[in-house]
Parts: structure tokens; C-alpha cells; sequence
């Protein structure tokens, strides 16, 4: 078969248009650090790495909803620790006030002190967090506590739990509702089963200490609370108990999607990402043979009429 130069031309053309874009993807690779950056550059790692950017995603919103999650259960517990305090200082006020010698003036000082402790109480109970009220239940955009005129303290909230998801088809229950934490505490009745509130208590405390008539005050009754005090105490800390076992279960829940996060990432990496070196070694090798093709056109190439012409 008869090789023309026609024939030469076009080979010499189309190889080094070959290498020119042998040259640019490496190039390309090179500037953008992917190895593939469409389909078509290799549709199985394109697709594992979609894959992969997906269970990513879903991965950064479950870190976001632990986030919020530790952070409701932490901003409970904190609020039940206050509470905590508060029940403890009601309680040394009516050992103080059980004693039989006190004065009537002083068993009143003590009942406005636990006036003041009702409040704070209340107050603590509507703590809110980001917004949204702790102990309502569902009902977390007014406050679920309020102390009315007579003194007595009436929820407004509901039972209802807040589930935040933290992995496929897993759930966490982030809240307590205020009528378990303070309505439903101690068992004045004795039949084992809580009845009433710890407002009840503080109530029958204030009353006990004269706090709506002086004459009342009675230091028997007083010593009377302190057992149903001691209930309300040991009821705020079980419930401290089961948000502090929430919490951790969330910070381990949080340490094992980081690392699921680090290994997923690094296994991307490895399918998605160049190695710069490699890629640098290449783009010379290839450079080297595109000249040396440049090189050869030259000499393969006949000279023309042209060329004598000159």
C-alpha cells in the first residue's frame, strides 16, 4: 500500500491531538485535585462517590440533630440541678423552722424566704432554650408554669414526648414533661403513688410557717414537710440521673458518626482524589512524549515544494 503524504499528515495530526488531550486531563485532574469530575470520566467511581457524598449529608444532619438534642437534654439537667438547690434550701429553712423555740417573727421571715423560693421555682421551670420552653411537653412556645393570685402554681403544658432523630430509624427522647418533673412527685396519701406537686409541698411549707396568718404556724407541721421534701429531692435527682444517661448516650453517639464521618471521607478520598505527585510524574512523561511526537513530525514528514521554493 502506497503511504502518501496525506496519509502521514493526518497520523502525525491526530496522535498529537491524542496526546494534547491526554495532556489536558491530566491538566485539568491536576488543577482541580479530582480524578473524575463527570460520569464519563468513570461512571462506577462517579457513582460510589455520589453515594458516598449522600451518606455524608445525611450524616452532618444527624451530627445537627444530636447537637441540638445534647444540648435540650444538657440545658434540662441544668435546670433540674437549680431546682435541686432550691428544694435543698427549702429544706434546711424547715429544719429551722421545726425547731420549737423559734419565734413567730422568725418563722415568718422563714415563710417569705419560701415565698421567694416558690417563685424561683416557677421561674426555673420555665426555662427555656433556644427559645422554646424545657418542661411544656409539645407546648413549648409560651411558658407551661404559672403562679396564680392565691399562690397556687397550675401547669398548661402536656405529656407529649420530642423525639429528634439520631440515625435511620432511631430516635431519642429529648425532653421531660413538667407534669412528670414537678406536678406528679410526691405521695402525700400514702399509697405509693405520687399525687401531687412539689408546689404543694413548698405551699404546705409556707403555711406551716405562718406565712398567710402568723397564729397558724405550727413547728409539728413543719417537720411534717420534711419527709415529702426529702421525696422531691429524690425525684429531681432520678430524673437528673436519666438525662445524665441520655446525654452520654448521645456524646457516644456523636464519637462513633465522627469516625463513621473520618472513614467514609477517607475512603472518598481515595476513589475521588489524585495523587499530586503521581500526577505531577505523569503530566511530565506525558509532555516529554508530545514534544518528542513534534519532534518526529518533523523529521517524517517530507518537505514540500515549498521548502525548495524558499
Amino acid at each position: 500500500m502506497r503511504i502518501t503524504n496525506r496519509m502521514l499528515i493526518s497520523n502525525v495530526l491526530t496522535n498529537i491531538n491524542n496526546n494534547l488531550k491526554v495532556m489536558s486531563n491530566t491538566q485539568k485532574q491536576m488543577s482541580s485535585g479530582k480524578r473524575v469530575s463527570r460520569p464519563s470520566d468513570d461512571p462506577i467511581v462517579v457513582a460510589r462517590v455520589l453515594s458516598f457524598k449522600s451518606a455524608l449529608d445525611s450524616m452532618e444532619q444527624y451530627d445537627k440533630n444530636m447537637q441540638d438534642a445534647r444540648g435540650w437534654v444538657d440545658a434540662s439537667e441544668s435546670a433540674l440541678s437549680m431546682a435541686t438547690e432550691t428544694l435543698q434550701r427549702a429544706r434546711e429553712l424547715a429544719v429551722y423552722g421545726a425547731n420549737g423555740t423559734l419565734p413567730k417573727e422568725s418563722m415568718q421571715a422563714l415563710a417569705h424566704e419560701i415565698d421567694q423560693l416558690i417563685d424561683e421555682l416557677v421561674q426555673t421551670a420555665n426555662t427555656s432554650y433556644g427559645g422554646r420552653f424545657l418542661f411544656g411537653g409539645s407546648y413549648t412556645t409560651k411558658a407551661p408554669f404559672e403562679r396564680t393570685s392565691d399562690g397556687d402554681v397550675i401547669y398548661k403544658g402536656n405529656t407529649h414526648s420530642l423525639e429528634w432523630e439520631i440515625a435511620p430509624l432511631v430516635t431519642i427522647t429529648v425532653n421531660e414533661d413538667g407534669e412528670k418533673v414537678f406536678m406528679k412527685v410526691v405521695d402525700v396519701d400514702g399509697d405509693g403513688n405520687p399525687d401531687s406537686s412539689i408546689f404543694y409541698v413548698l405551699n404546705k411549707l409556707y403555711e406551716a410557717l405562718g406565712g398567710k396568718d402568723p397564729n397558724s404556724a405550727d413547728h409539728a407541721e413543719v417537720a411534717g414537710t420534711l419527709g415529702l421534701l426529702d421525696q422531691a429531692i429524690d425525684h429531681l435527682l432520678n430524673i437528673r440521673a436519666s438525662l445524665g444517661a441520655r446525654s452520654n448516650r448521645l456524646q457516644m453517639s456523636q464519637d462513633r458518626l465522627f469516625n463513621s464521618k473520618i472513614s467514609l471521607t477517607e475512603t472518598m478520598s481515595k476513589l475521588e482524589d489524585i495523587d499530586l505527585a503521581e500526577a505531577v510524574m505523569n503530566y511530565k512523561n506525558q509532555e516529554n512524549v508530545y514534544q518528542a511526537a513534534l519532534a518526529t513530525a518533523a523529521m517524517v514528514l517530507q518537505p514540500t515544494l515549498i521548502d525548495y521554493l524558499r
